[in-house]
């Protein structure tokens, strides 16, 4: 990537040099993409939701989505990585103008344990601002919420591996970076968008992939209990696809290991990403 995209205010990439004056007082909306193969996953799901974060903010969006979508693969494709993740980001200036920024960095599996054993999560103290004050279908950098949550457990001698975040009338809402899905009865439960979550791409995948699979899918307000008591446990993102839960707030979900509804479910993934 050396030139700005067509249509943009201005485009830089990484080699370019941002320029330090004002660009740090932008506010910017973006995305995180999975490249499998030299292929990105889901991109024109993941351009359509930056477009409808540009406009909650009121910033322009620099290209049409076709546009947008051959610079990306663009700077994919300059960047020589197979298995990558990208973070796309418009930054939107005062006046009016936008910042486009691609950043390409090559993914590293995480550890096998993960899906393996399992991972542990805990309820942050702190709530979720109101939509009223931000509403969450605008990904957007402000990640101030997500960071007072992880500073709650940091001095905790088993920290976990995602804080959640309840809504503001109490119930459970998402984790800082991912969905989340509980399994009771071969019922899926997760947090409806009123409960205050962002629409993930990887949670969409898993809900069109748990229908096909005959199963019941429930999206509705879920209190912890709920989560305490299912009988499994998983949270969905862009870099962790299908990731099983087998502690919330130090109690064993289900026996304490990933259960088969997950790990059916995370084959689905796997299957839905070959045929993309």
């Amino acid at each position: 990537m050396s030139a700005p995209p067509r249509g943009s205010s201005r485009g830089w990439a990484a080699e370019d040099g941002l320029p330090a004056a004002g660009f740090l007082d932008r506010v910017a909306c973006f995305e995180t993409l999975r490249v499998y193969g030299g292929r990105i996953f889901r991109l024109t799901e993941h351009l359509g939701r930056l477009a409808d974060s540009c406009k909650g903010i009121g910033a322009p969006f620099p290209l049409d989505v076709p546009a947008l979508s051959a610079w990306v693969e663009g700077g994919l494709k300059g960047s020589g990585h197979a298995d990558a993740l990208l973070r796309l980001s418009v930054h939107a200036a005062a006046g009016g103008g936008t910042a486009l920024v691609l950043m390409v960095r090559p993914f590293a599996a995480h550890p096998a344990a993960w899906y393996r054993d399992g991972v542990a999560i805990r309820m942050a103290v702190g709530r979720r601002s109101s939509a009223k004050a931000q509403d969450p279908q605008i990904k957007a950098s402000q990640f101030m919420t997500g960071v007072v949550a992880s500073l709650d457990t940091a001095s905790d001698p088993a920290p976990a591996h995602e804080i959640v975040l309840s809504g503001p009338a109490g119930t459970v809402a998402e984790g800082t970076v991912s969905n989340l899905f509980a399994v009771k009865a071969k019922r899926l439960l997760t947090p409806s968008v009123a409960s205050g979550i962002l629409r993930g791409v990887t949670r969409g995948v898993v809900l069109e992939a748990a229908r096909r699979e005959g199963l019941e899918v429930v999206e509705t307000f879920l209190t912890r209990h709920e989560f305490y008591a299912a009988d499994e446990c998983f949270l969905t993102n862009t870099s962790s696809e299908v990731l099983p839960v087998i502690r919330f707030d130090g109690r064993v979900i289900g026996k304490g290991r990933p259960g088969p509804v997950t790990r059916k479910l995370a084959r689905a993934f796997r299957r839905a990403v070959k045929g993309t």
